[in-house]
This record gives C-alpha cells, sequence and structure tokens, in this order.
C-alpha cells in the first residue's frame, strides 16, 4: 500500500526527497497541458515520517494505491484515507483510491465491487489498474488533473471543459449516461448503484 502525494505545481518540497521517489509527467488534458508531480512517501514508512506528514499538508491531490492480489494492502488504504480525511478535514482535496496490479486476475483477493464501496463509503474516487500493461494508467493520470481542476477553477472554465469532452464522447457512452439518469431518478437503489458508478468516472465531483 502506497500514498502518493501529487501537485500540479513544481513544490520545493522536491528537493528534500530521493529522485527515485519521484515522478514528473506532462500530458495534455481537455486541450490544456498539465504537468504532474507525484511523490512516493510511503513505501518506506518510518524513514521519512516528517516528509510524509508535511505531505499530507500540502498535495493538491492523493492516490492511495493498494494491491488487488493482498488484503491486508486495501484494508491499510481505508485506514490511511481516514487519516488523510482527517489531516485536511476543512479541505475538498482530491483522493483516488487505486487497486493496481488488476492484470493479476488469478490472485486476486480484493473484488472490483469491494473497491467501489470503499470509494462511496469514504467519498472518494476509484480506479483499477495495472502498471504493468499499462491498463488504465493514462485515465487514471487524466482523473487526477480533472479533478483538481474541477475544484480549483471556475464555474466557466470547466464548463468549457466538460463541453470539450462531452464532444469528443462516444454515442453509446452518451446514450448509457442518459438512461442511467433517468433510471436513478424513480429508484432509490438504483441512484446508489449510479452513485458507486460515479466513483470511476474522474471527470466529475
Amino acid at each position: 500500500m502506497t500514498l502518493n502525494h501529487v501537485t500540479l505545481r513544481r513544490c520545493p518540497l522536491l528537493a528534500f526527497v530521493p529522485k527515485e521517489d519521484t515522478y514528473e509527467r506532462t500530458l495534455i488534458v481537455d486541450g490544456e497541458s498539465a504537468t504532474i508531480i507525484l511523490l512516493d512517501m510511503w513505501e518506506n514508512k518510518g524513514e521519512n515520517e516528517w516528509l510524509q506528514d508535511h505531505c499530507m499538508q500540502v498535495g493538491d491531490a492523493y492516490l492511495i494505491v493498494y494491491s488487488i492480489t493482498d488484503r491486508a494492502s486495501f484494508e491499510k488504504a481505508s485506514e490511511l484515507r481516514i487519516q488523510l480525511r482527517r489531516a485536511r478535514q476543512t479541505e475538498d482535496i482530491p483522493i483516488i483510491l487505486v487497486g493496481n496490479k488488476s492484470d493479476l486476475v488469478r490472485c486476486r483477493e480484493v473484488s472490483i465491487s469491494e473497491g467501489r464501496a470503499c470509494a462511496v463509503v469514504f467519498d472518494c474516487k476509484f480506479i483499477e489498474t495495472s502498471a504493468a500493461v499499462q491498463h488504465n494508467v493514462k485515465e487514471l493520470f487524466e482523473g487526477i488533473v480533472r479533478q483538481v481542476r474541477l475544484r480549483r477553477d471556475s464555474k466557466e472554465k470547466n464548463e468549457r471543459r466538460l463541453a470539450y469532452q462531452k464532444r469528443r464522447e462516444s454515442i453509446p457512452r452518451k446514450a448509457r449516461r442518459f438512461w442511467g439518469k433517468i433510471v436513478a431518478k424513480n429508484n432509490k437503489n438504483m441512484a446508489f448503484k449510479l452513485k458507486s458508478k460515479s466513483c470511476h468516472d474522474l471527470s466529475v465531483l
């Protein structure tokens, strides 16, 4: 289980972080360039506790990563989510719960539905990825940027970005989203299911 501190701006804190613990990537999201700086700050807990505590106070977003093949890491991820919200309780900070190693199907110990349910209960986003085969990795990075922008930028600016996304969205996906909203209006159970599905959608709050 790891906690990744994400920033969309250059951070002086990086001067104190070993190069192998940082990852920088520039990408185009909804027609605009963004640079993500990712700090992996939990693997060596105990060695950099000051850094970990400080990062919990200054990140623009957080990825809580567990392995779908390790239930203990999933349980620790839930505990860390509570700890992180407590540290930033007055702020609306994006948190994404990430189930990694989704390619290891036969070794799975944590189901998708469990990950999704955890995200709904803890009010955060959820996605499963596989770093090994690059499954959903691009979607995750784009999602980080969108989650930060949705909270940081003006309503008008975000509406323009949403219009840009919708223009590029496939017709079948538009139809599914439309019918899902109609059904959810008349069915409370379906509304909960829709909310659990929306935790997968990193383009909305």
